[in-house]
């Protein structure tokens, strides 16, 4: 009777054991990804003129250390606390605002939302997908085109920005003014009126009121990214090292970077590029987060 006791007690605990340690096994485990909420800006209004709440959305984790940044936020949910929807239809896929390899501490992005419902004193739920970025050479994520500033007004060639519609074109004043003439001349004695080069409509005039002033310290750069998976662009010198910048500034496909002096001759450029392989999604989950 007594072994049947001890076998009967043993049967009991042993399955709780392997339950404990099963628990501190998985609390031990390394967290892919956890998101928290920074800071918190609503304004709300009864116009449509800046009428959003934009949440700082911080993720840390193995995953989220080992990303060099955000790409892009997919929210599937988003209620406040009186059940009004915040997901913005206009902007299902919200990109990363978050400075490529300028980072300290956990990885960061803006995410915009509608304005709450004015009682509203927290939101309730923000469920959804983040999409991490970590480019090698290995995984297509870095493209470099050596001596790029000797080849102005040319595409840059390369089978990866083909395959994802990209095009790409470093520029100057005179390198614009020229292809311009160029594809004017075509036009007159195309029956057709066509132009057989893919950036055509660059050099239709669109663009011409940022080509009037050509500093040397300055370089223009055309980027057509219909996929949105250009992340960053860098200068460098012959030997990898990026040249010290200054302000930037972009307008529509126009990207112009300034630095603290003339580019070398045998400049290269570096692209970021979020190729699948390159890319990481995870799912992540928020609650009752305080509204202002």
């Amino acid at each position: 009777m007594k072994g049947i006791n001890r076998w009967y007690l043993g049967a009991l605990i042993a399955p709780a054991i392997a339950l404990a340690l099963h628990a501190e096994i998985t609390a031990k485990q390394p967290v892919a990804v956890r998101a928290i909420v920074g800071d918190v800006v609503d304004n709300r209004t009864t116009g449509s003129f800046n009428s959003e709440c934009k949440l700082e959305l911080k993720f840390t984790g193995d995953a989220a250390s080992d990303a060099a940044t955000v790409r892009q936020v997919r929210v599937k949910s988003a209620v406040d606390e009186l059940g009004r929807d915040l997901t913005r239809k206009d902007a299902s896929d919200s990109f990363g605002s978050s400075s490529f390899g300028q980072r300290s501490g956990a990885l960061k992005t803006e995410l915009r939302l509608h304005n709450p419902s004015r009682n509203a004193t927290v939101i309730k739920l923000v469920e959804g997908e983040v999409e991490f970025f970590n480019p090698t050479l290995a995984n297509g994520g870095i493209l470099t085109t050596k001596d790029i500033l000797k080849h102005p007004a040319e595409p840059v060639q390369n089978a990866a920005l083909k395959k994802y519609g990209i095009e790409l074109m470093y520029l100057t004043k005179e390198s614009y003014e020229a292809k311009k003439k160029q594809i004017e001349a075509q036009q007159k004695t195309d029956a057709g009126g066509k132009i057989g080069d893919a950036f055509g409509e660059l050099f239709k005039g669109m663009f011409g009121g940022m080509m009037s002033s050509d500093s040397k310290n300055s370089v223009k750069l055309y980027v057509k990214d219909p996929e949105k998976r250009v992340i960053e662009v860098e200068f460098q010198d012959a030997s990898g090292k990026p040249l010290k910048r200054g302000s930037s500034w972009s307008t529509g496909e126009m990207r112009q970077i300034e630095f603290d002096a003339p580019p070398p001759p045998d400049t290269q450029l570096m692209v970021h590029l979020a190729t699948p392989e390159a890319l990481q999604t995870f799912p992540f989950k928020l609650e009752n987060i305080p509204l202002p």
